[in-house]
């Protein structure tokens, strides 16, 4: 179960003004049965946000989505960034779940039971919300 408080360390970074709320985005992903976090990341590996359970780290998960989520997008088509990159890797142990946006990468860390099917159309949502709500704005930039 994620707390309550959903803190994490001082390597939380600001949102920037134009941004909208990732802690509500993320906590809905933990709403899901056996999810014991999610956090997301600039293509950098630097945490936009994230609500973890327990004692976990938040920059090691970081830096290792971010490495994993900038393999795929070089493994795709190039340019798509945010274009619905999604996947995950599962062991005994648990369950991660990586999805690409404009502006980064969301992660869900589930357990050995959860639902994949319930989180993988949780995340698709969320990475269809931050593309619809940011992703004009990340284009711009480049």
């Amino acid at each position: 179960m994620v707390p309550s408080n959903g803190a994490v360390g001082a390597a939380v970074a600001p949102l920037p003004a134009h941004s909208f709320d990732f802690r509500q985005l993320l906590l809905g992903l933990c709403r899901i049965d056996h999810v014991r976090g999610s956090l997301a990341v600039t293509p950098e590996g630097l945490v936009i946000d994230a609500v973890l359970s327990g004692e976990m780290a938040v920059q090691p998960i970081s830096a290792r989505a971010a490495s994993l989520g900038r393999e795929l997008e070089l493994q795709g088509p190039r340019g798509r960034r945010g274009a619905l990159l999604m996947a995950h890797v599962a062991s005994d142990d648990g369950t991660v779940f990586l999805g690409g946006t404009p502006v980064g990468f969301i992660v869900v860390l589930g357990g050995a039971e959860v639902n994949r099917d319930r989180v993988r159309l949780a995340l698709r949502t969320a990475m269809e919300t931050v593309r619809d709500r940011l992703g004009p704005l990340s284009e711009r930039r480049r």
